[in-house]
């Protein structure tokens, strides 16, 4: 057991607009009820530069993102936790109330779902889409020791982003297999992308690009191990997200795979 996923589904308890981004709204509420639990831990893993062992999505409607709640309609988010005790913990808390404190006010919870993942799957895929759900941006370093932070959908970036979650949290992939994005084993065939500009907390601002992207692994590229590892990361990039912000929404993927 791998993976944690808690989907929380609640009816607004006012109608009220997010003064920020809503997925910083859940990656605070998950804090807080860490916090309940062991405060000490909660602070060590709110300041830690390690990888943060969970993700989250925003509030939607239907799956789609929303900006501001309607008293009585019902939204839901999810939150995927890569340490299976910390999901436990908030698993335990949701199932002990009926009412939840959640974006400066009182709402009713009307549903929890919990789903466990240890398996990814992987098949040697050539050609797969994927949809940004929510804006997505990656960090690359410059030459003054900074980062700059590109909202293209550079597969290079993407795929090491999440390589190096799926390291961290579920096993060792090969070196080789970074080696190989960076010779270009899987490119862009095609995309319908905007950018998005959000607040993530008083003065800080991400911007991220949402919509649709075709990858394909060109023939002249084509391995089938690498083809197998990058669809076990498409799988598993549903629950973890990819790139920046990821505890507070940003980087939401859904993929459509064809062999």
């Amino acid at each position: 057991m791998n993976v944690v996923k808690i989907t929380v589904q609640f009816e607004a308890g006012e109608s009220k607009w997010f003064r920020m981004y809503s997925g910083a709204f859940v990656r605070g509420f998950v804090y807080w009820v860490i916090g309940k639990s062991n405060r000490i831990f909660a602070e060590e893993l709110h300041s830690s530069r390690e990888l943060a062992p969970f993700s989250a999505t925003p509030v939607t409607k239907d799956g789609v993102p929303v900006e501001k709640l309607e008293e009585g309609e019902s939204y839901e988010f999810s939150v995927c936790f890569f340490v299976p005790e910390i999901g436990e913990a908030l698993k335990n808390y949701l199932t002990a109330v009926d009412r939840l404190y959640f974006a400066g006010c009182e709402n009713r919870l009307s549903k929890v779902r919990v789903r466990y993942c240890s398996r990814f799957r992987s098949e040697p895929v050539r050609k797969f889409s994927v949809r940004f759900v929510s804006p997505c941006y990656f960090r690359v370093p410059s030459n003054n020791g900074k980062y700059r932070f590109l909202p293209l959908p550079l597969p290079e970036l993407m795929f090491r982003s999440l390589a190096r979650l799926y390291s961290a949290f579920i096993e060792e992939l090969p070196l080789e297999y970074r080696e190989w994005l960076d010779s270009g084993g899987v490119a862009v065939s095609g995309h319908e992308i905007r950018t998005k500009k959000v607040l993530l907390k008083k003065g800080i601002w991400s911007v991220g690009f949402t919509g649709w992207v075709n990858f394909s692994i060109p023939s002249d590229t084509y391995d089938e191990e690498f083809a197998k590892i990058t669809s076990a990361l498409l799988d598993f990039g549903e629950y973890s997200n990819v790139g920046g912000g990821r505890t507070s929404g940003l980087g939401v993927i859904r993929k459509n795979s064809r062999r």
